[in-house]
This record gives C-alpha cells, sequence and structure tokens, in this order.
C-alpha cells in the first residue's frame, strides 16, 4: 500500500504543477493581452473624441454653405437684397448719403 499512496502522490502533484502552470499561463496570456489591448484603446477613445468634433464641425460647415448658397441665389435675383449686402457688410452708402458708422 505505501506504493500506492506515494503514486497517488507523485499523481496528484503533476496535477498541481499541471494545474498551477496553466494557471500561471492564463495569467501572463492575460496580462499581456492587457498591455497590448490598454495604448489601442487609449487610442481608440482618442480618435472617437476627434471624430465627433469633426462630424460636429462638418454639420456646421454644411449649414454655413447651405446659407451661403441661398445667399447667392438671391443676390442674383433680387436687387433689394444685393443693396442690403453693399450697405450692411461693405459700407457702400448712396450717393447723397452720410455714412455714420456707431461703434458699440
Amino acid at each position: 500500500m505505501p506504493a500506492m499512496a506515494e503514486h497517488y502522490l507523485r499523481t496528484k502533484n503533476k496535477r498541481e504543477a499541471f494545474s498551477m502552470l496553466w494557471l500561471l499561463a492564463v495569467l501572463v496570456l492575460g496580462i499581456v493581452a492587457v498591455i497590448l489591448y490598454f495604448p489601442n484603446y487609449a487610442r481608440l477613445k482618442q480618435l472617437r473624441s476627434e471624430n465627433e468634433k469633426l462630424i460636429l464641425k462638418n454639420k456646421q460647415l454644411a449649414a454655413e454653405i447651405a446659407d451661403l448658397e441661398k445667399k447667392s441665389k438671391r443676390v442674383g435675383k433680387d436687387p433689394y437684397f444685393y443693396e442690403k449686402i453693399a450697405r450692411d457688410e461693405l459700407g457702400v452708402a448712396k450717393e447723397g448719403e452720410i455714412v455714420i458708422d456707431i461703434q458699440e
């Protein structure tokens, strides 16, 4: 019987050693995965933030383009709008008018 008990203990120790080795391997792989993944995750988060900002800017620019196209169409067709732009944005006055520029 002592030989059988000794064999059992050796087999049990081999199983425990194999289990510990397996656990250690999984742990090491997990740590490596985290080390490799974390910088990429941080970069991905930064890129998503930049993407959201660019999408917002794109929407603003699209609205501005639509407004400018609308104004461009009106300038060619509406002489009063053309005069309004000339007066408001360029400071042009009719002959005989005095322009008073009030700074606020």
